[in-house]
């Protein structure tokens, strides 16, 4: 009996020592599946969310763990298959983000290269801001583009003169003006002084201010100076060309040397200026570093008026405050 006790417990030693490094691997090989088929369900999700990065450091976890198992492990065979397509996922999504489309803008804007170059910067001092539609270039230089709808802010102590080739029209505006270009010969004038410049026959330049709106014709290139007054209306002076002004109300012929403001009532009676004063003291003709294109053509202008005017006032015109009259100084000689 004894003999058969100590049989039986040596036949129990061998056969647990045979068979539990057996049942240990089993053990082992359940528990590693089951953590790789968390992975491989979390990179699922990854994937969903276009997360194929973070997919493809999960997958890699999975194959980690199912590095010992046979290749042809169900669940190995679906890790691997699904590496591949986090990897080409990843490719594909990368060659989008920097070949076919730019990142849209935050703002709703649209970027900087699409702005077209209606006009575009000729010269340029001190600070000038571009807004609206595209991008905001917060200081413009020399030859940057100006497309239409931009709103563009003039700084103290800052110019700007703007170029459209196609339609043959130049501009100028300084010290703290704002105004938006429309379209092609439209502009809203908010605040400001400018000068404008048609080199084309038959051409027209429609202005909007705050309190009045205004068309310029003529048959021949023209040149001639607006501004803002307080009342909203707009100070016109003329500098070269027959200029025919019109309104919804009224028509106004000016010739060089001729001024009238554009009020909402209308127009205001018509008053000469010298033409050889305004050269040397309008900032909008001396402050830029190179003299306007039309200048020759203005020097003989002022000749031609100093000839055929016999008695002369010289007089500062200023603003208009009211509906209908403006301020006028005599200066003695």
């Amino acid at each position: 009996m004894p003999f058969k006790s100590y049989f039986f417990l040596r036949f129990i030693f061998l056969f647990g020592a045979t068979f539990a490094p057996v049942l240990l691997s089993l053990g082992q090989t359940v528990s590693y599946s089951t953590e790789a088929l968390e992975y491989l369900k979390l990179s699922e999700q990854q994937l969903e969310q276009e997360e194929f990065r973070k997919a493809i450091a999960t997958l890699n976890q999975a194959m980690g763990i199912l590095k010992e198992t046979s290749r042809n492990h169900p669940l190995r065979i679906q890790v691997e298959k699904q590496l591949r397509i986090a990897k080409g996922s990843s490719i594909v999504a990368k060659y989008s983000r920097s070949h076919l489309s730019p990142a849209p803008d935050p703002t709703g804007l649209r970027p900087l290269e699409e702005e077209p170059k209606d006009f575009s910067v000729s010269q340029i001092f001190g600070r000038v801001i571009s807004k609206n539609i595209w991008v905001e270039r917060s200081e413009l230089t020399n030859k940057d583009p100006v497309g239409l709808s931009r709103r563009l802010t003039v700084l103290p102590k800052g110019g700007i003169e703007l170029y459209s080739n196609r339609e043959e029209l130049m501009f100028r505006s300084l010290d703290a003006s704002s105004f938006d270009i429309n379209g092609p010969h439209t502009m809203s004038l908010h605040s400001g002084s400018y000068v404008f410049h048609c080199s084309k026959e038959n051409g027209s330049i429609k202005l909007k201010s705050p309190l009045s709106e205004c068309e310029f014709k003529s048959n021949s290139p023209f040149v001639f100076m607006a501004g803002v007054t307080t009342n909203g209306g707009l100070k016109i002076i003329a500098l070269l060309g027959k200029i025919t002004c019109v309104m919804a109300s009224e028509t106004e012929t000016l010739i060089p040397g001729q001024l009238c403001f554009a009020l909402p009532a209308g127009f205001s009676r018509t008053m000469s200026v010298e033409l050889s004063t305004l050269i040397v003291t309008s900032k909008l003709i001396t402050s830029f570093p190179r003299p306007p294109s039309f200048m020759k053509k203005l020097n003989q202008q002022a000749m031609l008026q100093a000839l055929r005017t016999k008695q002369r006032y010289r007089t500062v015109v200023g603003d208009v405050k009211g509906n209908s009259d403006f301020e006028i100084k005599v200066i003695d000689e």
